[in-house]
């Protein structure tokens, strides 16, 4: 009702006033004009509808929200520079460039104001709180801008005092690496970029430094952003709406003529498929989606406990020299120090710090961090002899399991196999080791396979076990590439076109389009640019200090959508379309991975024709740390990138007490190949879904050297690590028995510690 009276009021006011006035000033859009009743219209946009031209506005008080959008034509909306005024004087200047006498920028504060009026608790402090500012300076003038004109320049004021920001940041940020030690000046950046996303901080010197012209300049700024998001939200859902018949026309052929089209195992199943998943995997995939919207265990409800976990640069693969035996082994939760000494393999967490011209990573360790800078070639350089904090194994001791059944031990003739297994588990101590870490190669590039290679089709027990291993993987079986080095992870949005990267591959949703396609990350002078090689039509994109990555043009998802399945063989048709390339933003709440000093303008559009085609670590709050490594000698380790889920019960123990069809003498092995058997799809067993939600306690996804840190919410206690993979004899699953208690717990799978499926 408000926004009914707001937009009559506004018409008749306009109205009566442009009667009479023949000469109204342009009107100037995404600027804050202050009118009678004091009250702030900001014009959005105007455009051509039904052969006139109209224009998009909204209003609010000055320090309270814009409210929703009214339309009205032009030649009424430009009377706005008749009754109102903008920022400085009356509305007298068009055009997308600020007129001087309105130039937002001459009330910002000047760098020496900045150093004069930044305070902190001793000189360090103040030092990065002032870095802090101008780094934020800069992007608050970036948006302004941006949200005025994409393509466009930027004005003389915004590039003079970007400019100015920009050398103060660099300079005091050299200036204290000139005079510090190493770990001095990795803690300092690590502070300036707390402060950057330091809420009560921005307030205390926004308020402070930031005048009235400025504010409502950047007030008008994010209104016309959030706005644009609406209008992407809303073309997103035309665009479901548009396409929803032909998928249940597909989710018919998969699972017969209910047509389940708002069904998460069928949603599931389908673009798992549509993704280039194997038919084994996305089947389980889509069996694990339905089974926890059914429990209530949604992807929201997976974050609460999870986290949003992180977004950014990451490094990925072995790092090593021939010459030496220490390695580096880099994934999304961390990095995993190797043959230092007599410490056992152990993971750390790391940053990666980009400032102009060079790159940076910093691994966490005691004494002292590990500093590593990346060399052009991709490799990193490190500080040579160094000492690690670590642990050495002091002995061993022995962990023997009963089969238990009914709450007591089970007899021989009820054990298909041993009643007992023993498990040899090492004990560690702390200690101190020194090593080298100089100069290490980046991880080479994955041998691409065969042109002639086809997918195996597994049979029996095999096939059932690959299912479940690739029902916990990633992509669900679909073949991963990328390699090593520089890599991206977390989810971004434009508001139309999002980008997944996760399990080193990267999806594009496109509307209903989704694709998966490689990219690659490049070390650039100044920033992290991101190339997407999206068949398409490939695109650019910048990492910005926001954690937010920048782009410019559009690009095509050509993608394909299930239309009938026949046991493996899936039929698809070919499905297109196309999606501006802006700023992507990541998931809300999620960490970021990588510091970058410089903003960076847009990359420009890649100008190459478009080929159609046819046809977690559970990181987050506080609660138990466990880390699960691997070891495989002599040959590939079958754990690498696939899924491992943590459980407060064995998972047969768990089948029986929930009264799942498990035979009293199953091991955990057989009766996890019996529950894929009898509960995957096609074949469902949703009365057991509720009462298995409660003991899913976390999951995540091995980094490419077998390694993984868990962070799990959950009392001191003994749980389960459960995850499978296919060996060179046959299926494995793992159902291991681990401690756990307060501060780092460990655990190592094994070949021997596996049990193998015949």
């Amino acid at each position: 009702m408000k926004r009914n009276l707001f937009a009559n009021a506004a018409l008749g006011i306009i109205a009566s006033v442009s009667v009479g006035a023949q000469q109204p000033p342009p009107l100037r859009l995404n600027v804050p004009y202050n009118c009678p009743g004091n009250m702030i219209v900001v014009v959005k946009h105007c455009e051509k509808r039904g052969g006139a031209e109209v224009c998009s506005l909204v209003k609010g008080a000055p320090n309270g929200p814009m409210g929703d959008e009214i339309s009205m034509p032009k030649a009424q909306a430009a009377a706005l520079g008749l009754m109102c005024t903008t920022q400085g004087g009356p509305a007298a200047q068009g055009g997308n460039t600020p007129a001087a006498s309105s130039d937002y920028t001459n009330d910002l504060p000047s760098v020496e104001r900045v150093k004069a009026e930044i305070k902190g608790s001793d000189p360090t402090d103040a030092l990065a709180r002032q870095v802090a500012v101008f780094t934020y300076l800069v992007s608050y003038i970036d948006r302004i801008k941006y949200n005025r004109t994409v393509d466009g320049p930027f004005s003389p004021g915004e590039q003079k005092m970007m400019g100015a920001y920009r050398l103060a940041a660099y300079q005091m940020s050299q200036d204290f690496a000139k005079t510090h030690a190493p770990a001095e000046a990795a803690a300092f950046e690590r502070l300036h970029g707390q402060y950057e996303m330091n809420g009560v901080f921005y307030k205390d010197w926004s308020t402070r430094l930031i005048g009235p012209q400025s504010a409502a300049a950047y007030k008008g700024a994010e209104a016309g952003l959030a706005a644009s998001g609406q209008k992407h939200y809303e073309q997103e859902m035309a665009d479901y709406k548009r396409d929803s018949a032909a998928q249940q026309a597909a989710d018919k052929q998969i699972f017969g003529t209910q047509g389940l089209s708002n069904d998460p195992t069928a949603v599931a199943t389908r673009r798992c498929l549509e993704l280039g998943g194997s038919s084994a995997g996305c089947v389980g995939k889509g069996f694990m989606s339905g089974f926890k919207d059914l429990i209530g265990f949604t992807p929201e409800a997976e974050e609460e406990l999870t986290g949003p976990g992180k977004a950014g640069v990451v490094l990925s693969g072995l790092y090593k020299n021939p010459a030496t035996v220490t390695t580096l082994g880099f994934g999304e939760s961390g990095v995993t120090i190797g043959g230092c000494g007599k410490l056992v393999d152990d993971s750390h967490g790391y940053t990666i710090d980009k400032r102009p011209s060079s790159a940076r990573v910093t691994v966490d360790n005691e004494p002292n961090p590990i500093v590593l800078t990346m060399r052009p070639d991709g490799g990193l350089t490190g500080p040579g002899l160094i000492d690690v904090k670590g642990r050495i194994i002091v002995g061993y001791h022995t962990v023997t399991s009963t089969l238990m059944i009914n709450g007591v031990p089970a007899t021989p003739d009820q054990c298909n196999g041993p009643c007992q297994t023993s498990t040899r588990v090492p004990d560690y101590a702390p200690a101190m080791g020194r090593c080298s870490i100089g100069s290490l190669a980046m991880p080479p590039s994955p041998k691409p396979a065969p042109a002639t290679a086809q997918p195996a089709k597994d049979s029996g027990i095999t096939s059932l076990v690959t299912g479940l291993a690739d029902m916990l993987s990633p992509g669900g079986g679909a073949p991963i590439g990328g390699g090593g080095g520089l890599r991206m992870t977390g989810k971004y949005s434009d508001g139309r076109l999002l980008l997944d990267f996760s399990g080193n591959s990267l999806i594009l949703d496109c509307g209903q389009a989704h694709v998966r396609q490689p990219y690659a990350v490049e070390n650039a002078p100044n920033t992290f640019v991101i190339h997407v090689q999206n068949s398409g039509g490939p695109f650019t994109l910048a990492l910005e200090p926001d954690n937010s990555l920048r782009g410019a043009g559009s690009t095509s998802v050509n993608g394909r959508l299930v239309t009938g399945m026949n046991g493996d063989d899936v039929a698809f048709a070919p499905h297109s379309e196309s999606c501006e390339v802006g700023t992507f933003r990541p998931k809300t709440g999620a960490t970021a991975a990588t510091s970058v000093a410089t903003a960076t303008p847009a990359p420009a559009p890649v100008m190459t024709p478009a080929t159609p085609v046819s046809g977690s670590t559970a990181a987050g709050g506080a609660g138990m740390k466990l880390a699960i490594s691997t070891s495989f000698p002599g040959g590939a380790n079958p754990l690498a990138g696939k899924g491992v889920t943590l459980m407060s019960e064995r998972f047969d123990t768990l089948l029986r007490k929930i009264g799942a069809p498990i035979a009293a003498k199953d091991t955990p092995g057989r009766a996890a190949a019996e529950y894929s058997a009898n509960c995957l799809p096609p074949k469902s067993c949703p009365g057991y879904a509720a009462a298995m939600h409660p003991y899913y306690v976390g999951k995540g996804t091995f980094d490419s050297t077998g390694n993984i840190i868990l962070t799990v919410p959950v009392p001191a206690g003994t749980y389960f690590v459960f995850c499978s993979a296919v060996g060179p004899d046959g299926p494995l699953i793992w159902d291991v028995p681990t401690k756990l208690n307060a501060g780092d717990n460990t655990v190592t799978l094994t070949a021997g510690n596996a049990e193998l499926i015949h």
